[in-house]
């Protein structure tokens, strides 16, 4: 598989916008559900800006659960993003371990299948 057209957001994101519901329903939508549909929709949109800026740079994202620690303290400095609460590294393909890939592509699959 090449690392360089996988991505980490959900390709059904933009379907499921939020931001229209209290427009249509302002009175019978749950604040709750709400807010945290609309927090899970920008997280995404955001992620999403990430991952196409590094791309133009020739980098992936890298989810800070992928990486040893050693490694993310080596790259903290100029390749760490944050997006939300969670802590992304831009990195080359190449780069890459093996062991790395494996936990990228099960990442991947966990995020697509919610």
């Amino acid at each position: 598989m090449n690392l360089e057209n996988v991505s980490l957001v959900p390709k059904n994101y933009k379907e499921k916008d939020p931001r229209p519901l209290t427009y249509l329903n302002p009175t019978t939508i749950n604040i709750v559900s709400y807010t945290k549909s609309v927090n899970t929709f920008n997280y995404y949109q955001l992620l999403d800006l990430a991952e196409d800026l590094a791309k133009r740079q020739g980098f992936i994202l890298l989810p800070w659960s992928c990486i040893h620690w050693n490694r993310a303290k080596l790259y903290s400095k100029d390749r760490k993003v944050k997006v939300g609460r969670k802590t992304f590294f831009m990195m080359k393909p190449g780069e890459l371990t093996k062991l790395e890939e494996q936990k990228l592509l099960d990442y991947i699959d966990g995020v697509s299948n919610v």
